[in-house]
């Protein structure tokens, strides 16, 4: 079946009018995660450390500029290195502390004032020169993936390693593991739900295989019908999406959206497909969801239900 693939630049919240129907945190997701893989493949590097002269210390000063970073330094017990956060960060250890502003363009004045050792980054196309522009400061930075549950572990352990914490990060990596193996059990067997991850709704914009979505929408016992598109990232035609039918819409809702199926089934393009017609839209938080961090089994089991109420009216859970 061939997929109507556009290729074009990753949106930026600046460049799109961000209405209720996409919210900011989602604005920053396809900003972090698009140009990476719009690109060809980056070289495995994994965690790539700059400024090596601070190698051999624990930093005491920190600042993590993606929120799913942030939530994993504090669930391995180290929130207290935190003295920053980015615009997008709602943790509640870290949402009284100082924002340096956005995740892709913090204010550099704000971090030297701030007097921050090291900066947790992702990887991406416009990272390298962020973090050259650090170095030349003197501050360290830590690049780390974040597009798939495997680079999650991946992200447990080196934090583990260069916090000091790698019982707790272990432990982090054990219980995340062991709940989305919970997931995936409690839904074996049920026949998959065909479905739709929207990320962006004008234009359409949906995830591929490769990607932690893609994951989690497996374990939850569906059938991502976009899985085989050729980038991971996906901006789709209208046609595309009515020819592949999917039984259910996966639609991310920022804090504070009143989006309805109401709404949806008024939206030219969405209005046609019978998923929505038939109201079969499942409203999630974009934060949760947008984020590969600790509350991913609890982002799966929450989709798991949603998508096999049955299965899990069977053992009263």
């Amino acid at each position: 079946m061939k997929i109507q693939i556009r290729e074009r630049a990753a949106p930026k919240p600046s460049q799109r009018r961000c209405s209720e129907l996409v919210s900011l945190a989602q604005a920053l997701f396809i900003a972090l995660t698009v140009p990476l893989s719009a690109c060809t493949d980056p070289p495995d590097e994994r965690s790539s450390l700059e400024s090596p002269s601070s190698v051999g210390r624990t930093p005491t000063r920190i600042l993590s500029l993606v929120p799913s970073l942030t939530e994993l330094v504090v669930a391995i017990g180290m929130d207290q290195l935190l003295v920053a956060r980015t615009d997008y960060d709602s943790h509640p250890r870290v949402v009284d502390l100082p924002s340096v502003g956005g995740g892709l363009d913090p204010s550099l004045e704000a971090l030297i004032e701030l007097n921050i050792e090291m900066v947790l980054m992702p990887e991406g196309r416009d990272m390298p020169a962020l973090a050259a522009r650090l170095n030349d400061l003197g501050i360290l930075t830590v690049r780390f993936p974040i597009e798939t549950v495997e680079d999650l572990y991946y992200s447990i352990e080196k934090l583990g390693e260069l916090l000091g914490q790698k019982d707790a990060a272990d432990e982090l990596g054990t219980e995340i593991s062991s709940g989305l193996d919970q997931v995936s059990m409690r839904v074996a067997g049920e026949q998959r739900v065909r479905a739709m991850y929207v990320i962006w709704s004008d234009p359409p914009m949906t995830t591929s295989s490769g990607s932690y979505i893609d994951e989690v929408i497996s374990i939850a016992g569906g059938q991502n019908v976009f899985s085989d598109a050729p980038v991971k990232w996906p901006s789709v035609g209208y046609e595309s999406i009515v020819e592949r039918n999917p039984s259910i819409l996966v639609w991310p809702r920022g804090d504070g959206s009143k989006l309805t199926i109401k709404d949806v089934q008024g939206l030219p393009g969405w209005r046609d497909l019978d998923a929505v017609r038939n109201g079969r839209i499942i409203f999630v938080d974009a934060d949760r969801f947008n984020r590969p961090g600790p509350e991913l089994p609890n982002v799966a089991l929450e989709l798991a239900r949603a998508l096999h109420p049955d299965a899990f009216r069977k053992t009263g859970l």
